[in-house]
């Protein structure tokens, strides 16, 4: 173990911090074309700062999309682990920008949490990920392990460019195991791994009327409204008392979590009351029969999304839109096929469609869910860098969001992918006011630091 590491990262802890907030005040959004200049501007400013700290071969390399940002350090010989750390420096939107308490990209402390745009979700975690690897070079002059860091900047928009850019760049991305931290712990002093993800398919429903919007007083009752129609149709998506999804064959392929699974996620302390705590809704929902802990990550879900059309401003417009839409998402498990799911989605809506409106399904973004072997030795090592970072155990649980990624990875370059977050539940992180906690910032690179010194030893230890 390193403890000059340890010691270094304690003792630069405001350069670090300072550093962070020039990453974070960059306002690199994805979703919106406008801000490309943004998001290539973070690319090189990350490409600077892997130079800074002293890996080698740093370049923004292009893909279809936006640029990847790469990096290695290959100086600890044939014999030790090759680690692939994996991260995003793309970022969501702000809106709604009045409901931020500081401005959006203005990294600002509040009671030891830093709230910015990108502070959890990932920027906070990337850098904690470069500072832990600074600190190791700062005082060994090597690694441990041989790494290779590579940065995205689609993550947000589901990186479109990523899986093709990750088979064409292979073999340069050969390692022995790959490392992300872009999820999140249940509570400061309560590790989490996440050894799986929830897939997604994402849909459109656009239900077309009239050619034109129309007046309702004057064609109200004789022309079908598309809204009512999409309304009809979404209301018969989910069982109103048993919340379970309605579209023929959705569950047909789930698979329920096997006896080690199902002991691990009762160890989890996820309930109706932390929800309720957490969310501030009036009451918990969703499928019967299940508690809060497996509606949260081993059942599939589905959820509308957004509604746009028609009139919404102030005051009243008394029209009858010509088109209404909606946007809809499943989130997926073991071993729902994201592709068959999106066909069922559609055959369904179709199937509820009445002939006096044309509605179109559109497939919006397919990813497949994942699961880690959890008694992998670089998932154990993550145990024990947790171990010494927290002076706990981490707990395990599937992460009920969807990267991805993950499954790109696994089938990809055929390695383990190991899920540690530094996050927490209430960091808003798609939300206004979006933290992470500064004593998680420090935790997360000195978990980091235990995790570079133990994959080797557990990499070699006989399975």
């Amino acid at each position: 173990m390193s403890h000059q590491a340890l010691l270094y990262s304690r003792s630069h802890d405001e350069s670090y911090l300072q550093s962070l907030h020039e990453f974070l005040r960059i306002p690199s959004i994805s979703t919106l074309p406008e801000a490309e200049p943004a998001i290539q501007a973070a690319a090189r400013w990350l490409a600077g700062a892997m130079t800074d700290i002293g890996l080698q071969r740093v370049a923004a390399m292009p893909t279809a999309g936006y640029p990847v940002v790469y990096g290695e350090w290959l100086g600890a010989g044939p014999h030790a682990p090759t680690l692939l750390y994996y991260g995003h420096y793309d970022v969501q939107p702000v809106d709604p920008v009045d409901e931020w308490l500081s401005p959006p990209f203005e990294p600002t402390v509040r009671n030891q949490q830093l709230f910015c745009r990108g502070a959890s979700d990932d920027k906070g975690q990337v850098y904690l990920v470069l500072a832990a690897i600074d600190s190791y070079l700062r005082t060994e002059g090597r690694l441990p392990v041989n790494l290779k860091v590579m940065i995205e900047g689609e993550e947000e928009i589901s990186s479109p460019s990523l899986a093709a850019w990750v088979k064409e760049h292979q073999p340069m991305l050969a390692c022995d195991a790959v490392l992300i931290c872009d999820s999140g712990i249940l509570a400061e002093n309560m590790p989490l791994i996440n050894h799986g993800t929830r897939g997604m398919a994402y849909m459109q429903v656009d239900v077309q009327g009239p050619a034109t919007d129309l007046h309702s007083g004057g064609f109200g009752g004789a022309v079908d409204n598309p809204f009512n129609v999409l309304v009809r149709i979404l209301a018969q998506l989910h069982d109103g008392e048993t919340r379970r999804v309605l579209i023929p064959g959705f569950y047909d392929n789930v698979a329920p979590p096997d006896a080690l699974e199902q002991r691990l996620l009762a160890q989890v302390p996820v309930s109706d009351q932390v929800i309720q705590a957490l969310t501030g809704a009036p009451a918990v929902a969703g499928e019967a029969g299940y508690t809060a802990a497996e509606r949260l990550t081993v059942r599939p879900t589905l959820d509308i999304h957004g509604m746009p059309g028609g009139f919404t401003g102030e005051g009243k417009k008394t029209v009858i839109p010509a088109r209404a839409s909606a946007k809809v998402s499943m989130r997926l498990v073991p071993d729902q096929d994201p592709a068959e799911i999106a066909a069922l989605f559609e055959r369904y809506v179709r199937s509820l469609a009445p002939s006096t409106v044309k509605v179109a399904v559109r497939t919006l973004g397919l990813a497949r869910w994942s699961l880690v072997d959890l008694h992998h030795p670089a998932v154990q090592a993550a145990a024990q860098a947790y171990q010494a970072g927290f002076d706990v155990a981490p707990l395990f649980m599937r992460g009920g969001g969807t990267l991805p990624i993950v499954a790109d990875f696994q089938d990809t370059l055929g390695v383990p992918v190991v899920m540690m977050g530094f996050g927490l539940p209430d960091d808003n992180a798609h939300a206004p006011n979006e933290k992470l906690s500064l004593n998680l910032f420090r935790r997360g690179i000195e978990t980091v630091i235990h995790y570079l010194a133990l994959l080797p030893e557990a990499m070699q230890a006989p399975r």
